[in-house]
């Protein structure tokens, strides 16, 4: 009996983006900051976008844990860092949360 040779090759399933851009947003203005690990990249490129648009203020956290404001187009060099997601300053100041409390 003749066995044919199978020509299947087992891929490793991509892993799904974790936090869509809507959710994201809602989360950032909820508590009025967020903090981003270095090896997020699927939230930080949803931010990316968010942050051109005017939605979010993203700071770079440097070697000595001082956020740095990143302006927009400076934010696609800074991925290797840990980020803070902020709200905008529509009126007040910026991160502060909408109706003013933390949530638990």
């Amino acid at each position: 009996m003749i066995e044919p040779d199978t020509n299947v090759v087992a891929f490793k399933p991509r892993a799904a983006v974790t936090h869509h851009p809507k959710s994201l947003m809602e989360r950032v203005y909820a508590a009025g900051s967020l903090s981003l690990r270095a090896d997020d990249r699927a939230t930080k490129t949803a931010a990316v976008m968010l942050q051109a648009l005017g939605f979010l203020v993203i700071d770079e956290i440097t070697a000595d844990g001082a956020p740095r404001r990143l302006q927009r187009g400076e934010a696609k060099g800074a991925m290797d860092r840990p980020w803070r997601l902020s709200k905008p300053a529509y009126s007040g100041t910026v991160g502060v949360p909408d109706g003013g409390a933390v949530p638990t």
